[in-house]
């Protein structure tokens, strides 16, 4: 693990300061990066090795193992500050972008620090929101085989975009909370849609001691009220880490990000065209 090095002293992560719950809270707080930091520090102190998902999927073997993810489902350009603050010691990770949030500038950051940039797939649920819209009640099951050939054209483009890559992961979507994008790889030959493993049915095959998830409430807590401080102390292996950066910034740059991604030119790149006709909709040939 490059840069950061052990350190004989044991330190535990400071529990986040308490936030205001209010509607804006998120708006007058500052940002956590300092807390993200100190936990990968506490990491390495405490001797665990960190490795993106991708890596340990290929050879999860090691005493102790911390295993980083990030999926980008928001604020794309928050991804920036934390990937400076891996960068910074050293940490490689995976990230995974759903169309709306894969920004040219921040996916070629992540790949030029040696990060993996992949996609984070909507296509299921992003047409049985068309569907719905357009006032049709057609089943999410009846539009699984149109939806997987869809996949394969967005596995295609976003390999076009921003290079090969080995994995991709479904995106949950809160408007249809009922639809699962995650079926549309289960079962299948994974090389027949470009990849190697789907991210959450590959880790779920593996042993894992603690699935860790941020959480976005103000407070900056953890899924299932976990102390992830705790947790490394304890040297609990392996661990994921799964984190969206949109999670931990605040404050001013949290308005930027949201106006950056709103005002700045979508991405396009070789013959092909971005997000025309909604935010989640994936490139189309031109």
């Amino acid at each position: 693990m490059g840069g950061l090095g052990h350190r004989a002293a044991t330190r535990s992560v400071a529990a986040p300061r308490t936030r205001t719950r209010a509607r804006f809270s998120r708006t007058v707080s500052t940002g956590r990066w300092r807390e993200y930091r100190a936990l990968l520090r506490q990491a390495a102190d405490e001797g665990y090795e960190i490795v993106p998902l991708e890596r340990w999927l290929e050879d999860d073997r090691g005493e102790r193992v911390l295993i980083v993810r990030h999926h980008v489902d928001q604020c794309p350009f928050s991804a920036l500050r934390m990937l400076a603050v891996e960068r910074e010691l050293g940490v490689r990770s995976t990230w995974y972008f759903r169309w709306r949030t894969a920004r040219p500038r921040v996916v070629r950051r992540v790949l030029e620090s040696g990060g993996d940039a992949r996609l984070h797939y909507e296509t299921l649920s992003r047409l049985v929101v068309h569907e719905r819209a357009a006032g049709r009640t057609t089943r999410s099951e009846e539009l699984i085989e149109t939806a997987r050939l869809m996949l394969k054209r967005e596995l295609i483009a976003f390999r076009v975009l921003f290079g090969p890559g080995r994995s991709a992961c479904a995106h949950g979507d809160t408007r249809v909370p009922d639809v699962n994008n995650a079926v549309l790889l289960r079962d299948r030959d994974l090389h027949e849609y470009g990849i190697e493993f789907d991210a959450n049915a590959s880790m779920r095959s593996h042993d894992l001691a603690v699935w860790l998830t941020d959480r976005s409430r103000a407070d900056g807590s953890w899924r299932d009220g976990l102390d992830a401080g705790a947790i490394i102390q304890s040297h609990a292996s392996p661990v994921l880490l799964l984190a969206h950066p949109n999670n931990w910034i605040s404050g001013p740059g949290l308005w930027l990000d949201r106006l950056a991604s709103t005002v700045l030119p979508e991405p396009r790149l070789g013959g092909m065209r971005a997000l025309r006709t909604g935010p989640d909709t994936p490139p189309v040939g031109e």
